[in-house]
């Protein structure tokens, strides 16, 4: 992810996605993933504004714990602000200031995606999580994008730039490997589907072009007019009943062996 690409506008962006009832749905799937217990430490790396670790939290209770790193510091405030009874920490996913067998449960949703060197991360992922421990990844294919457009070819170089801060936007296309050969074995698999028949205002592809709004403005080869057509594209489309957003996402479950 380019430095910096987090800051506090676009984790306000964040925090506005999250609020999203896709994306409350995608939290209960996780969760159902995780099957917490009470008393389980918990490490969930990108960690976000912290939603996802206060829900969490609710359910490992008093006698477990829920750790978040991210790597953005406004997120890092916002998820201290959000859930004050997580522990919530500044670092590198490839290289996690933890000591080893620490955790039960680690997690991690939207962040192998942005990482030049994954397979460190899932190595790490490995080394802090207990022997009988879980992992659950979560991760997006954007080559499953369906986006309903009059003018494919603009939304197909829009596209091309959104997904710029991507390292890998088609992962989880080739994570079952990644995972064996970091130690784990894959016990489950799963598509969730992210499906919009309307462009908003409370859903994933409205604040999808909120994102693109900021990505595009600074794109040297996406000139405000590009943008200008993008939006009356898509709000033509919607006048005609045609509107269409569909995204798949991937689930991962898997134990160290």
């Amino acid at each position: 992810m380019p430095q910096g690409f987090y800051d506090a506008e676009m984790s306000r962006k964040q925090e506005a996605l999250a609020a999203t009832p896709d994306m409350q749905a995608q939290r209960r799937v996780i969760l159902d993933h995780l099957a917490l217990k009470p008393g389980e430490a918990v490490l969930d790396i990108g960690s976000g504004n912290g939603i996802m670790a206060r829900d969490m939290l609710g359910i490992v209770g008093h006698s477990g714990s829920v750790t978040g790193l991210d790597a953005a510091e406004p997120m890092i405030a916002m998820a201290r602000a959000l859930c004050p009874g997580g522990k919530f920490v500044q670092g590198d996913a490839c290289e996690l200031p933890f000591d080893d067998d620490s955790f039960d449960v680690v997690t991690a949703a939207q962040l192998l995606c942005f990482l030049p060197d994954p397979e460190a991360a899932l190595r790490e992922m490995r080394r802090v999580l207990r022997p009988d421990g879980r992992l659950v990844i979560l991760d997006t294919d954007w080559g499953s994008l369906v986006w309903n457009a009059r003018d494919p070819d603009l939304m197909a170089k829009a596209m091309r730039i959104y997904i710029r801060p991507y390292a890998d936007a088609y992962l989880p296309r080739t994570l079952s490997r990644r995972l064996s050969a970091a130690g784990f074995a894959v016990t489950a698999r799963e598509t969730l589907t992210v499906l919009n028949w309307t462009p908003g205002p409370d859903n994933y592809a409205h604040l999808t072009a909120s994102f693109m709004e900021s990505i595009m403005a600074a794109a040297a080869d996406f000139s405000d007019e590009d943008w200008r057509r993008w939006q009356d594209d898509q709000k033509a489309v919607a006048e005609a009943g045609d509107y269409m957003f569909s995204l798949n996402r991937y689930i991962f479950d898997a134990r160290p062996i």
